[in-house]
């Protein structure tokens, strides 16, 4: 006698089937204090300021003060792109301005 269960009989199997998990709403997500602050620094900067404003995961005098973190954050960062385009171009400027110089 065999210890193998017969995979051709027309029993049910004891399978349970749990749905899915759905994946975090944006909702969610932008109530998640953390996860904010990340996005606001490290992703999307001031373009990010309607999300943070639509968070109900800070006060008002929060958001105030992360908007004003955030917009001096993005200042930074494009002084910053500035000032290495402008190195940039400061070396590459011979090459198509021969004549310059």
């Amino acid at each position: 006698m065999s210890h193998h269960q017969n995979t051709n009989s027309n029993q049910p199997l004891d399978a349970v089937i749990e749905p899915a998990k759905p994946p975090p709403s944006w909702r969610e997500l932008i109530d998640n204090p953390w996860i904010m602050i990340l996005v606001l620094f490290f992703v999307t900067a001031a373009l990010g300021l309607p999300f943070l404003w639509m968070s109900r995961g800070f006060s008002t005098f929060w958001k105030i003060v992360l908007t004003i973190a955030v917009l001096l954050w993005t200042a930074l960062v494009f002084w910053v792109f500035y000032l290495i385009m402008a190195w940039c171009w400061s070396q590459l400027e011979p090459v198509f301005r021969p004549g310059a110089s």
